[in-house]
């Protein structure tokens, strides 16, 4: 019962309705149901799905500021359209590309991993 309120409740939210207008229809709504005993569960379903969401989501980091916008557009290139870009120096230059199970790495730490396994394999 409450993941289909939960869901119904993400659906609802996708669709631009107002959070604290549900909310309150919520509570009322379970109240007159007599189910107010399910807002914890649906509160916790209401996590996991953010959770889920955000675990899949596309992410694209890049080695500097400056190499964002070409990131950005290589990686839509790609197929990964990522609103959110991070810096992570680790990556030496380049970057990766995440979206659900799909990783996408052009980095210069990845360049030079492949270059030692190579190297080490041969």
């Amino acid at each position: 019962m409450e993941k289909a309120y939960a869901a119904a409740l993400q659906e609802a939210l996708e669709k631009g309705i107002d959070e604290q207008k549900l909310v309150a229809w919520l509570v009322t709504h379970l109240k007159a149901e007599g189910r107010s005993k399910l807002l914890p569960g649906i509160l916790a379903e209401l996590k996991a799905l953010n959770a889920r969401e955000a675990k899949s989501a596309a992410r694209l980091e890049v080695a500097s500021e400056g190499e964002k916008a070409e990131a950005l557009k290589e990686a839509k290139q790609a197929g990964i359209e990522s609103p959110l870009v991070t810096i992570n120096p680790d990556i030496i230059r380049g970057w990766r590309a995440q979206e659900g199970g799909m990783l996408i790495d052009r980095s210069g730490k990845k360049a030079l991993v492949e270059l030692y396994r190579n190297i080490v394999t041969h």
